[in-house]
Formats: structure tokens, sequence, C-alpha cells
């Protein structure tokens, strides 16, 4: 516990001052509205700390713990986080925008309504957080983990997620503007309803993922592994497969005008009333797919240009 004797304002000059302070200084303290701009903590047990409203932009955190701290509407704008911890945290409204984060776990905290605008985190850690409401913008998550979120609904702007675990999330009727989500591991991963044209999902693993009734039109699923993953009723114009595998996915329904599945490998994938009009199926291979009342005009099963492409050598 925090002395009696320290008021905010006398924690407040310590901390401006800098110089070291006793890691259990701060936990259980009341800094609401302190200016704390600019400080660098390092250590430093928060447990229990108010610093709802706090001007922190500029912030340094290192080996902090920050469990069941108060963070509302605290100003965090270009603050760093590296190798701390918190659970239970409420950040509700708080400015996190242009924040780093590494090495870092956040478990169960609340970000209702956080500015995380170019966010940018890596090997971080965000499980069972409330990230659904989160202004999440131009933000960059590399490596990191992202459980058990419920993001359904959520609209998020340019957002990359190179490398990153989904596991247990929800991202039903989300919308996802010029995002990518590539080398993602999101094994379940509910897609439904999503509107993401143009999502990418370059080499993700997306085996048992529920994509079904979501606009994916010139989403990339270039090396993507799809097993068991469903689609039906998805609409994929213009989108691509090229090299994609899978077993046993389902696209029964779906709008894939123009699709590219070139070099598709898909064992029992269901195209029942798939409208594949202009599709190509260049090497595809899909053996016991089943067609039932599959539209399939103007398909193009090979494309001898492409293949006397892939063909080429160059001349000894």
């Amino acid at each position: 516990m925090v002395d009696a004797v320290r008021s905010t304002d006398e924690l407040t000059a310590m901390l401006r001052k800098g110089g070291e302070i006793a890691p259990q200084l701060l936990a259980q303290a009341d800094l609401r509205q302190a200016d704390l701009s600019g400080v660098r903590l390092q250590g430093m047990n928060l447990n229990g700390t108010r610093l709802d409203g706090a001007n922190l932009e500029g912030s340094s955190w290192v080996a902090c713990t920050l469990d069941q701290a108060g963070l509302d509407a605290a100003v965090l704008s270009n603050a760093h986080f590296s190798q701390c911890t918190a659970t239970g945290v409420s950040l509700r409204g708080a400015r996190l925008d242009h924040t780093w984060m590494q090495n870092s776990t956040w478990q169960d905290c609340d970000f209702h309504e956080a500015d995380m605008t170019r966010l940018a985190a890596l090997d971080t850690v965000f499980r069972a957080c409330k990230l659904q409401s989160a202004l999440i913008g131009e933000a960059w998550l590399s490596q990191c983990t992202l459980q058990d979120l419920d993001l359904a609904g959520a609209c998020w702007n340019r957002v990359l997620l190179p490398d990153s675990t989904l596991e247990g999330c929800s991202l039903a009727d989300a919308t996802l503007v010029q995002c990518a989500f590539n080398r993602v591991m999101a094994p379940a991963l509910d897609l439904r309803g999503v509107q993401a044209a143009g999502l990418s999902l370059y080499r993700a693993t997306l085996d048992n993922a529920c994509l079904d009734g979501a606009m994916l039109d010139s989403a990339i699923f270039d090396m993507a592994r799809l097993d068991h993953a469903t689609l039906r009723g998805a609409s994929l114009l213009n989108a691509r497969f090229y090299e994609a595998s899978s077993m046993a996915i389902d696209f029964t329904g779906s709008r894939m005008c123009h699709a590219d599945l070139s070099h598709f490998q898909a064992v029992n994938a269901d195209f029942s009333k798939v409208n594949l009009k202009g599709g190509l199926l260049h090497a595809a291979q899909l053996p016991r797919a089943v067609w039932r009342d599959a539209v399939l005009d103007d398909v193009r099963r090979d494309d001898a240009q492409l293949r006397e492409a892939e063909l080429w050598q160059p001349a000894v």
C-alpha cells in the first residue's frame, strides 16, 4: 500500500523528477487526472492504481504489472509498453493512438471505445479482452495472439495481422476495409456475414473456419489451408485461391464469377449451386468434387499461355 502521506501532487512530482522509485510505491495510488506525460516506469507494481483521465502521453512502461488498474479516458498517445502484464485493466475511452506494445499480455481488459488508431504491437497477447467497440485503424499487430475475442460487428480499417494467431475469435458481421490477415493461424475463425472485399488471407490456416454469407469479393486465399471450412452463400467474385488446399470445403450456393482457382487442391469439395461463370480452374485438382446445379458457363479449365509460362526454363 502507498504511504498515506503521499499525495497525488507528491507522487506526480517524484515521477516527473525521475530517478529510482520503490517498485511498490504506486500500487493502489490515486493519480487520476495527473500530468505524467513522458514518465518512465520500469519494474513498477501498478496493481489497482487509479490513472483515470491522466495524461500519460509519450510514457514508457517496461516490465510493469497493471492488474485491476484504472485508465479510463487516460491519454496514452505515443506510449511504449514492453514486457508488461495487465489483467482486468479498464481502458474505456482511453487514447492509445500511435502506441507501441511488445512482449506484453492484456487479459480480460476493457478497451470499450478506446482509440487504438495506428497501434503497433509485436508478440503481444490480447486474451478475452473487450475490443469490439475500440477504434482500430491503420494498425499493425505482428506475431500477436488474439484469443477468445468477441469482435462481432467490429469496424476495422487497414489492420494488418501478419503471422498472428486468432483462436476462438468471432468477427461475424464485422466490416474490414483494406485489411490483411497474412499467414494467420485461425482455426474455427468465425467470419460469418463479414463485409471484407479484398481481404488478404495469404497462407492463412483456416481449418473449420466459417465464412458463410460473407462478402469477400476480390479476396486473396492464395496458398491458404481451408480444411472443412464453409463458405456457403458467400460472395467471392474475382476471389483468388491460387495453390490453396482443402479437405471437404463447402462452397454451396456461393457466387464465384471469375474466381481464380488455379492449382487449387481440394478433396471432396462441394460446389453445389455455385455460380462459377468465367472462373479459372487451371491445373486445379478437385477429386470427388460435387457440382450439382453449378453454373459453369465460360469456365476455363486450362490456360495454355499460363501453362507455357509455368513450364518455361531459361536456356542453358
